[in-house]
């Protein structure tokens, strides 16, 4: 899905899927996938991921709550949230102002306080040092923008880095989130238009190829539909990622992701036939353009957990061991669920009952007796859990 050989090539949309119910399909990592790229392409925008070829970005939707209406709208607003939270604004901003300033401007500026320090044209007052009028600059950089016909409120935010605020003004409670508040809506009437068309523009004018639209929990933007509603998000979906009308269907630029699992799917599915988008990516977990995420085998869980103490451990010598799991507590964990949620759930009742015990060494009775005397333990819970046992 990714495609760093063949990026022009990459499939419009594509899915990430967990097998089973919406509980069985939460849990086994997609977010963590999701986070996990995302972290790697925009750390440096590609540099790395695509050898130098180009840059490119990772845009990340996600609903915390269920969705009620509007629903397209409310994807493209939590997505422009996330762009005001990403730091793609500020490298754009610093790569369209690096090409409206002098050579000679450029070095003096990049290198002040020595180093080499490309934060630097972003902030004003080593601008103004370097004898470089900030509000030229910032004109130069909105005319630009004009230029690749960004909307001039927009185009104007963008160019002074104030877009966030351009945002927050949009609403009269002055916030991003949440997404839908009741007669307070304007944001969401121009949320399709600005991510879809201003930020696209923007975003290549500031030199990137493409990038990912990662949309996490679509059930929670889907379940509550109606029939009706499903049609109508389905054919807004198509318009804003792969049918004529937007800047981003005409420059090809956003790829969409959408992790879901198969009862979600199938509320989706008969809108999603209808408005034409399985031409593009079947919702089928089987389909070329979908990637699932098995259950880990009993090595991978067993990694997983070790990955966790790993990250908590006092003694670094142990990193890489199953301490202070024994052989055969480790065994015994893994045996009981593979399943990523339910599997560190397990490790935070393991660890905690040791630790008010005061047992160091955690071996199959140990681990036996924690699982099936606790109750149900939080996730937050396990990192405190580690961190105490060791």
């Amino acid at each position: 899905l990714i495609r760093p050989d063949d990026f022009p090539n990459r499939v419009r949309i594509a899915s990430l899927w967990s097998a089973g119910d919406v509980q069985q399909g939460r849990g086994m990592g997609k977010t963590a996938l999701f986070q996990f790229f995302k972290q790697r392409i925009n750390s440096d925008w590609g540099l790395t991921q695509f050898n130098g070829q180009f840059s490119a970005a990772v845009v990340y939707a996600s609903f915390p709550n269920s969705v009620d209406r509007r629903w397209m709208e409310q994807l493209a607003w939590a997505a422009l949230f996330d762009i005001c939270r990403n730091g793609v604004l500020d490298a754009s901003l610093g790569a369209l102002r690096l090409e409206h300033l002098t050579t000679e401007q450029a070095d003096a500026v990049v290198r002040a306080n020595g180093g080499e320090n490309y934060g630097n044209l972003l902030d004003e007052a080593i601008l103004a040092d370097c004898q470089v009028a900030v509000s030229d600059l910032n004109a130069d950089v909105e005319r630009t923008l004009l230029q690749e016909r960004v909307e001039r409120g927009p185009a104007k935010a963008l160019a002074s880095g104030t877009f966030e605020n351009y945002l927050r003004n949009l609403r009269r409670d002055g916030n991003l989130e949440p997404y839908y508040v009741p007669r307070d809506t304007k944001g969401l009437d121009y949320s399709r238009q600005l991510l879809f068309n201003d930020i696209v523009r923007y975003l290549r004018a500031a030199g990137y190829a493409g990038g990912y639209l990662f949309i996490d929990d679509i059930e929670n933007l889907t379940d509550q539909m109606p029939r009706r509603h499903r049609n109508e998000f389905a054919k807004e979906f198509g318009l804003c990622m792969v049918r004529p009308g937007y800047a981003n269907t005409e420059y090809k630029f956003f790829s969409s992701v959408l992790s879901t699992h198969q009862q979600s799917a199938m509320a989706l599915a008969q809108a999603w036939n209808e408005a034409g988008l399985s031409a593009f990516a079947r919702l089928d977990p089987n389909a070329p353009t979908s990637v699932e995420l098995p259950l880990p085998t009993q090595d991978q869980a067993r990694a997983i957990v070790i990955t966790h103490l790993d990250y908590y451990r006092i003694n670094q010598d142990e990193n890489g061991t199953s301490a202070p799991f024994t052989a055969d507590g480790m065994q015994v964990l893994v045996a009981r669920s593979q399943h990523p949620r339910n599997l560190l759930a397990n490790a935070a009742r393991v660890v905690l009952r040791a630790a008010d015990t005061g047992v160091k060494s955690i071996d199959a009775n140990t681990v036996r007796e924690a699982i099936d005397d606790a109750g149900p333990l939080p996730m937050t819970d396990f990192a405190t859990g580690i961190d105490e046992a060791l």
